[in-house]
């Protein structure tokens, strides 16, 4: 089935997100929008396979309930966000809180769970309630990124891959999440199988604490239209996405060895500050950003497209569920 009316596009002149609204004012509820994606779900999946993204604007999503209802729709089935390292708040079902870093941080451009060895292929995103300023979850076509990535660097890291390691505290007196969040088990048996099958290293340290070390891919080749993309959380992941004070603090307390998320090229050699400000700034180059409505839903294919966050001011509500 073809669509009703031809997509919008946010911002103007921008060739994502394709923006779809109710092709009747009065059929705006959450079970018009279930009817629609049911109904309309193979042109709806060409358009994102196309853009990367599409916004669902003006229909009368009110809650975690119906947004749980409507993903429920959309993807067959919601998985947790296990091995996530964001602060997260789960809401209901596998339904969570956007990113709750502090809001006058902006979040690097990234894929979501990139560095697992299956990521989600999909996120949706729903916003409960849009902040007073900012707060834009800006988006970057990955095929886009690939294309404008300086050929010598982008062949560095396709040919190296990235080397990902991670060292989990046991308690909340440590840095960042610890192993019981990241993997959502107090189960240690569960967590190690769970590696073993991820095929990761690990290590449980004196402390209690875990050490995760893991190669992936830095370019990925997307499953259905067999596009090449910009597919790495290298520019997040290494020590030198912290502004300087913080950088030099970590490195105090941790060390190199001990920091909580640090990265390397696969054959374990060093990423240059140089390197990753490259990749960095290509991936905000290449980023769209619109602001929210009350009620939006943006579909996004995590393969696709890349996402970040603005800072902002003011109460802010954005959900996210995968699959």
């Amino acid at each position: 089935m073809s669509l009703p009316n031809p997509p919008e596009f946010l911002p103007e002149g921008e060739n994502l997100p394709a923006v779809l609204r109710p092709a009747e004012p009065k059929r705006a509820g959450r079970k018009d929008l279930m009817k629609r994606v049911k109904a309309e779900g193979e042109a709806i999946e060409q358009l994102v396979l196309t853009h990367g993204a599409v916004l669902f604007r003006g229909y009368d999503l009110s809650s975690p309930k119906d947004f749980e209802k409507v993903a429920g729709t959309i993807l067959p089935k919601l998985k947790p966000y296990v091995e996530g390292q964001s602060p997260r708040t789960k809401i209901r079902g596998n339904v969570y809180t956007s990113t709750e870093y502090p809001k006058q941080l902006r979040v690097t451009m990234h894929s979501e769970l990139s560095y697992v060895k299956t990521p989600p292929p999909k996120l949706l995103f729903y916003c409960e309630t849009p902040s007073t300023t900012g707060g834009e979850t800006p988006i970057a076509d990955c095929r886009e990124v690939y294309r404008r990535m300086p050929e010598d660097l982008r062949d560095k890291f396709e040919r190296l891959q990235v080397k990902y390691v991670k060292n989990i505290p046991a308690s909340e007196k440590g840095l960042g999440k610890t192993w019981m969040d990241y993997f959502e088990t107090n189960d240690p048996r569960k967590v190690e199988r769970y590696l073993d099958e991820s095929e990761m290293k690990w290590e449980w340290q004196d402390d209690g604490s875990l050490r995760t070390e893991s190669i992936r891919p830095a370019v990925r080749t997307h499953p259905r239209t067999n596009e090449t993309v910009w597919y790495n959380q290298s520019n997040l992941w290494h020590v030198s996405n912290f502004e300087a004070q913080r950088r030099e603090a970590l490195l105090k307390i941790c060390g190199e060895e001990g920091l909580p998320t640090h990265c390397y090229f696969g054959d374990g050699s060093s990423m240059s500050d140089e390197e990753l400000e490259v990749v960095r700034n290509v991936l905000w180059d290449c980023a769209v950003a619109f602001p929210w409505e009350a009620g939006d839903l943006l579909v996004v294919d995590n393969i696709l497209c890349a996402h970040g966050r603005m800072p902002f001011d003011g109460p802010r509500k954005v959900l996210v569920a995968m699959g």
